[in-house]
Parts: C-alpha cells; sequence; structure tokens
C-alpha cells in the first residue's frame, strides 16, 4: 500500500450510490446529481447531501428549505450524467432531459416520477463543510416502487466509480452474513478453536 499525504481528488471512497436531488423555489425546479449524500439517523429519520455552493440546487434549497432525494436505476445512469454535467442556471435540464416528476405529498418539491425510491425532505440544518455545504433533511414522505425491493433491493442502482464513470451491481455475486454466522465465528473464537 502506498501513502500519500493528499490527492488531487478524493475518491478512493467510491463507488458510491448515484441519487438525483430535487429542488424547487417559487417556481423555477432544478434536478442535480449527486454522490456525496447519506443517512444521519433513524429516529428522527434524517438524511443529509453535500452540495457545491456552485450548483443551483444549493440556493433552491436555502430559499425553500426542502428537496427530495431520488435513487434511479442502472438504465438511467445517462440521466444521472447528463444533469450532473449541466447547469441549471444556463438551461432548463426538465424539458432538455425530458425529465418525468410527479408532486410530492409533504413538500412542493416534486419527486421522479420514475425513480425506484425517493424521500421528501425539509430541511432542518446545513453547515458549511469545505467547499460544500452539508443539507440535513429530517424525511417527511417516502415513495417507493414496491416492485424494486423484496428482503433487499432488487433493481440494479445506478452507482459513481468517479472520472465519469457508472457501474451497477451484480446480484449473482451477493454475500450473506447474518447474525447466526458472527455468533457461530465468535463462539469458535472464544472456545480456542
Amino acid at each position: 500500500m502506498v501513502f500519500v499525504e493528499s490527492l488531487q481528488k478524493y475518491n478512493l471512497h467510491y463507488p458510491a450510490n448515484v441519487a438525483l436531488v430535487c429542488s424547487m423555489y417559487e417556481e423555477r425546479i432544478n434536478v442535480m446529481a449527486a454522490a456525496w449524500h447519506t443517512q444521519l439517523s433513524h429516529d428522527p429519520p434524517l438524511y443529509g447531501v453535500s452540495i457545491s455552493p456552485k450548483r443551483l440546487t444549493h440556493d433552491l434549497i436555502l430559499s425553500s428549505k426542502e428537496f427530495t432525494v431520488n435513487f434511479i436505476r442502472y438504465d438511467q445512469s445517462r440521466l444521472a450524467a447528463f444533469v450532473g454535467k449541466t447547469s441549471g442556471r444556463d438551461i432548463d435540464k426538465l424539458n432538455v432531459f425530458e425529465i418525468n416528476l410527479t408532486n410530492a405529498r409533504k413538500v412542493k418539491v416534486p419527486v421522479l416520477g420514475d425513480c425506484y425510491a425517493a424521500y421528501e425532505c425539509k430541511l432542518v440544518d446545513f453547515r458549511r463543510t469545505g467547499d460544500h455545504t452539508f443539507f440535513i433533511g429530517q424525511i417527511v414522505g417516502v415513495h417507493y416502487d414496491p416492485n424494486a425491493f423484496g428482503q433487499i433491493l432488487t433493481v440494479q442502482p445506478t452507482l459513481y466509480l468517479g472520472s465519469d464513470h457508472y457501474v451497477t451491481v451484480d446480484f449473482s455475486t451477493k454475500r450473506v452474513h447474518d447474525e447466526k454466522q458472527v455468533k457461530d465465528y465468535l463462539s469458535r473464537w472464544v472456545q480456542g478453536g
């Protein structure tokens, strides 16, 4: 393994699930791709997304205090790339990329009509974190396609590798490491075997 004190791009933690973040203020709607997002809490249900102040979505969220986080299938990776590489300040992404939106229930910001899951979020906090702002939203509503979920996710999500590369998962390679396996291992370890 090689050690360096810094990198030009910190993307060694990829792949990351891509989300399309929708924002809206007054009549202006924007959609952007985000790989830097995460669940923060179950109770209350909090979700965070990191957005550069250069992005129109940043300004719209600050103004409206709400946003939606939409999770897309791998066959939609082109849309993620296109909305991620363009600015809503320059083009109307909804019309140019023919984005299908549907009304949310608890926020004014729409959700993608053909995503496999979406969170409606009300902004509860935000923090400047270096060259990005970390927006924390309380999830106030959830949309999901029941056909996309069994015991686990059953659709192929869009994952971002960095440098404009997208991949997905191969479910035939999944492994299950459940609580019973952990207990069995620990039992053998405690017994010295």
